[in-house]
C-alpha cells in the first residue's frame, strides 16, 4: 500500500495535514451566515421600526433591496406589541411612502451602510401585496419572531412589508439581515 497526498481541490497546491492522533485536520463554518457576513465583510444589519400607536391593517415595516450586486438575506424578523397581534409578512411591490429608517451595521467597526430602503413606524403606504411569506401571532405584551434562517431572499429590487392586525397600540419590529454577492457560495 503506497502513500498518497490529499491536495486542495481549489488549485492552491496545499496538502492536507494529519494530527498526532492520525486524524485528518479539517474545519467547518458552523455559525449562522449572518455571523460570517458581519465578521468578515461588515455586511450584516438590523433595522428597527417602532410605532407608539399602530392601527390594524397598517404596515409597520418595509424593506427593499436597493443593491445592484448583492442579494439581501433575511435572518429573522422579531415582533413586539402591547396588544395581542397577528403579524403578516408580505412580498410587496409599489413605491413605499412613510418614515425612513436607517439600518444599523452589526459590526460596529465597519463603515458599510445597508443598500436598502427601509420605512416604518406605522406610516408605510403605497404598497401592493403580491403574496404572503409569513405569519405570526402573539399575546398582549408579547413578542416572538420568524426565524427565516437566511432563507427569505430579496434579490435586487424586491421588497417585503410587515402588516399589523390587532387592537390599536404600541408595537416594534427588529429585522436582522445581511448581504451576499449574487452567485457567492
Amino acid at each position: 500500500m503506497g502513500l498518497f497526498n490529499i491536495q486542495d481541490g481549489g488549485g492552491s497546491g496545499r496538502l492536507a495535514t494529519v494530527s498526532a492522533f492520525f486524524r485528518l485536520n479539517v474545519s467547518a463554518k458552523t455559525n449562522p451566515r449572518l455571523f460570517y457576513s458581519s465578521r468578515d465583510e461588515g455586511k450584516a444589519f438590523n433595522c428597527v421600526s417602532t410605532a407608539s400607536s399602530i392601527a390594524t391593517g397598517e404596515y409597520i415595516f418595509y424593506i427593499k433591496n436597493s443593491s445592484t450586486t448583492d442579494n439581501l438575506y433575511i435572518k429573522e424578523v422579531e415582533f413586539h406589541s402591547a396588544e395581542a397581534a397577528i403579524w403578516k409578512v408580505w412580498h410587496v411591490t409599489g413605491i413605499a411612502s412613510g418614515t425612513t429608517i436607517t439600518s444599523s451595521n452589526l459590526n460596529l467597526g465597519s463603515p458599510n451602510v445597508a443598500e436598502s430602503l427601509c420605512a416604518g413606524n406605522g406610516a408605510v403606504s403605497g404598497l401592493t401585496n403580491v403574496k404572503q411569506v409569513g405569519t405570526h401571532r402573539n399575546g398582549a405584551d408579547g413578542e416572538g419572531g420568524m426565524d427565516y434562517e437566511d432563507a427569505l431572499v430579496l434579490p435586487p429590487g424586491t421588497a417585503i412589508a410587515v402588516e399589523y392586525i390587532g387592537t390599536t397600540g404600541a408595537a416594534e419590529i427588529d429585522c436582522f439581515f445581511h448581504y451576499e454577492t449574487i452567485g457567492k457560495k
